[in-house]
């Protein structure tokens, strides 16, 4: 089952930035420090995400916002993390956005400071339970202050209507962009083809969705091809991008087992993002679940080359947000510390990010309570996996980024958009 959120809702956006003393000389964690809150905006955006330009430690904030009644993608910036600017459309064509909590605007940024933003429209098919969907792409290049033409990702646009969507966006340090995706193209020609009278048996097994992936090498201009990592993915869960220092290229997603048991697995790419290796399961978990938990991983990659992956699991007796790490590139990964567990712990979300100095940071939302709650950690590369967690404030759905001494999270609040920075010290 996937689920859109309505145009006309109004959610709350939040955004921190958040800045930790360095430990002493014993390795004592001092707790974070967080400054004064600020508004970005005030009603009308569903969950946002955010990126750190780290040539000049700009941060951009995006979401799927709705002006009279017409959805569209906006982008706000602030060099000082105090302010931020009024926000700037980013599609030029009217209505082509839809909101949607794991498949929201994507903001990231080249070693250049060009800012890059993907998104999902939304298409009505009659007959159909869900819309079909294609993924947009913009990118500026003067800061976030405006934006060219949105061009589309998937390759497959203008053919028979398909769903692409539950995206992640990295950039790689040498400029390249990768954009990974669910695609349904597959699903659909079967499903056409079974509607006319041909491809087999009515009402036989349909194909799973696919997990794809696509580049761009100049700049956003244009993109390659997709390729097709894996089959029989969690239709709903959003999948998670890395790009190491050595060039390997990690791709996460909610992989379907036998017994419909629903795990976080990882692929890695040696290659740019040509081929990739078959996908290991980060941990079993062992989560039976004929249905769509909506929680899809994330992954960053820490200054040793060490891989993070941070999830949910909502399997009976051991539910709640688990992190692990890969020592060997992905290959094998150590046992899963929990971020947040208990006895009870609905659906959570979880956000990874390595900053300029090689550290790992979390965010989490903790929906247990009346009220939900966003936390923001450092992970260490081994043992437990927070150091002075601090309560960024009330809200749900975090998304994190971070470059050099600069961290952002923004998460969801009631119906004001809201900052926080503070920025380490030497």
């Amino acid at each position: 089952m996937r689920t859109t959120g309505g145009a006309a809702r109004r959610i709350v956006v939040g955004v921190v930035l958040v800045g930790a003393l360095l430990a002493s000389a014993c390795g004592s964690a001092p707790p974070l420090e967080l400054g004064e809150a600020s508004t970005v905006v005030a009603a009308g955006a569903s969950n946002p995400t955010t990126a750190v330009d780290p040539r000049t430690g700009t941060i951009y904030v995006a979401w799927v916002g709705v002006k009279d009644g017409v959805p569209g993608v906006y982008l706000a910036r602030s060099e000082d993390g105090r302010t931020f600017s009024a926000p700037v459309q980013v599609n030029d064509q009217p209505g082509d956005a839809a909101p949607h909590e794991q498949a929201p605007a994507q903001v990231a940024v080249g070693p250049e400071g060009h800012v890059y933003v993907v998104w999902q429209n939304n298409t009505v098919i009659e007959g159909r339970r869900f819309p079909a969907s294609d993924l947009r792409f913009a990118r500026s290049t003067d800061g976030g202050r405006s934006f060219e033409p949105a061009l589309t990702v998937n390759d497959d646009a203008g053919g028979l209507p398909a769903s692409h969507t539950f995206h992640s966006i990295a950039v790689a340090a040498d400029g390249t962009i990768y954009v990974s995706w669910i695609d349904s193209r597959v699903r659909a020609r079967v499903e056409a083809e079974r509607r006319a009278g041909r491809g087999g048996v009515e009402g036989g097994e349909l194909p799973g969705p696919e997990i794809r992936l696509a580049r761009s090498m100049d700049g956003g201009r244009s993109f390659e091809p997709s390729v097709v990592v894996d089959e029989e993915a969690c239709p709903c869960c959003r999948t998670a991008l890395a790009a190491g220092a050595d060039g390997a290229v990690y791709l996460a997603w909610r992989k379907v087992f036998e017994g419909s048991v629903r795990d976080i697995v990882v692929a890695r790419s040696t290659d740019g993002g040509r081929t990739f290796e078959a996908p290991v399961r980060v941990h079993e978990d062992g989560w039976v679940i004929d249905g769509c938990p909506h929680s899809g991983p994330s992954l960053a990659v820490d200054g040793d080359g060490r891989l993070h992956v941070a999830w949910y699991t909502g399997r009976e007796g051991r539910q709640g947000l688990f992190h692990a790490v890969s020592e060997d590139g992905g290959r094998i990964f150590g046992g899963a510390a929990p971020i947040l567990s208990g006895e009870w712990v609905p659906v959570s979300q979880v956000k990874l990010v390595a900053d300029g100095r090689g550290e790992v940071w979390i965010a989490w939302d903790d929906r247990r309570g009346e009220e939900k709650r966003v936390y923001v950690a450092r992970a260490e590369r081994s043992g437990p996996p927070r150091r002075g967690a601090a309560e960024a404030g009330r809200g749900a759905s975090p998304a994190i980024a971070a470059a050099g001494d600069v961290r952002a999270v923004a998460w969801l609040d009631g119906e004001a958009v809201r900052a926080r920075a503070v920025r380490s010290r030497p």
